[in-house]
This record gives C-alpha cells, sequence and structure tokens, in this order.
C-alpha cells in the first residue's frame, strides 16, 4: 500500500537524520513504523534501498514543487522568489532531512551518487530557467546563468543551515533573494572591489 510505503520512509528520514548510517537498524525503522521487520523488506529488500528511496524520493517531491510553483505565469523576478520560498519551505520543517540529502554531494567514489547528482542536476536546471528568464528581461546581469543558480542554492543551503529559531520563512525568503538580486555591496564598496581590476562579469 502506498500509505504504507510512505510511512516507512518518513520513519527511516527521521532515523537516518538523526544517526550515522551504520548505526541505523531496519529494526529501528519497523518498531518506529510500527510494523514488522519483514514488512519493511518487502518494501525495501536492504538498508541502502530504503537510504536510497529516502533521499530520491524527498528530491522528486522538491522538484515536482518547483515545477508547480515555477509554471505560474508571474514575473521573472517573482519566479526567483518563488524558487526560493518552495526550496526553504520544502526543508523549513525538515532540517535534518535537507542535512541527510547533503551528505551524498562528496561521495564521487559511490555508484549511486550518479543518479543522486542526476537529480540534483535537474533541480538546478529548473531554477536556472527562472534565472535565465531575470537575465532576459533586465532583472538580472548577465553573467553564467549556471554560476549564478549554483551561488542562489548555496545561499540557500546556508539560510537553511544557520537561521535562528526566530526566523520566519517570509524573512529567510526576503533576505535570500534581496541579497541574491542586489548583492550586499554599496555602490562605494563595488567601486574599490573593482578598482584596477579587469572586470570579468557583467
Amino acid at each position: 500500500m502506498a500509505g504504507l510505503r510512505q510511512n516507512i520512509l518518513r520513519s527511516a528520514e527521521d532515523i537516518f537524520t538523526r544517526h550515522d548510517y551504520h548505526e541505523v537498524l531496519m529494526e529501528d525503522v519497523a518498531r518506529a513504523c510500527g510494523v514488522a521487520k519483514g514488512t519493511v523488506y518487502r518494501y525495501f529488500p536492504s538498508k541502502r534501498a530504503l537510504y536510497l528511496g529516502v533521499m530520491f524520493e524527498g528530491v522528486e517531491r522538491l522538484q515536482q514543487a518547483l515545477r508547480a510553483a515555477l509554471g505560474n505565469p508571474v514575473t521573472p523576478v517573482r519566479k526567483i522568489e518563488s524558487a526560493v520560498r518552495c526550496v526553504l519551505g520544502h526543508f523549513w520543517d525538515r532540517r535534518f532531512f535537507f542535512t541527510l540529502i547533503n551528505r551524498n554531494e562528496h561521495k564521487p567514489w559511490d555508484p549511486d551518487n550518479r543518479e543522486w547528482l542526476r537529480r540534483r542536476a535537474e533541480l538546478s536546471r529548473t531554477i536556472q530557467r527562472a534565472v535565465e528568464e531575470a537575465m532576459q528581461a533586465g532583472y538580472v546581469r548577465r553573467v553564467d546563468a549556471r554560476v549564478a543558480t549554483e551561488m542562489l542554492l548555496g545561499m540557500l543551503r546556508g539560510a537553511n543551515r544557520y537561521r535562528g529559531t526566530h526566523d520566519t520563512l517570509e524573512d529567510m525568503v526576503g533576505a535570500v533573494v534581496g541579497v541574491f538580486l542586489r548583492g550586499v555591496g554599496t555602490a562605494s564598496g563595488r567601486r574599490r572591489g573593482t578598482n584596477g581590476r579587469k572586470r570579468v562579469c557583467g
């Protein structure tokens, strides 16, 4: 049943994010969702399969949410704002899951990492299209859109990881979008930063 599979994934997500991989037992997951261990194995034949199921299912839900949010007929700036809100909102009450999926970004030796990188690249391309639209409309300087997108994703990672207990989702969306679109440097700072240097971007 789909409902039971989702229950297993949610319980496993909570356990995987609180423990190192080698510490997690299938018995723990079964106990957490109130089923027999054999039931967990019927849906996920190994702990590795369960771990990947948790990771990929969460990323797929985020991708679907992003596509829906960016499919709305709004201005390019609003699309960037929607992307930021979508990503931050997805992880707002699931900060540990954010940590979980980012553990896989630096494991080139892992054969399953190729699938993770493929899914992450899809997420990046979805957001990059919104950034490119903003560039074409003149709201974002014409820099390398891929790099700009990765910088935005880096800002989202930092905002999610270091936000305070009193920060709200809308506060963080406003902060990230504001810094991304306007930067943090003053006109004086920008002049000093480029003084005597060749400009390498728009």
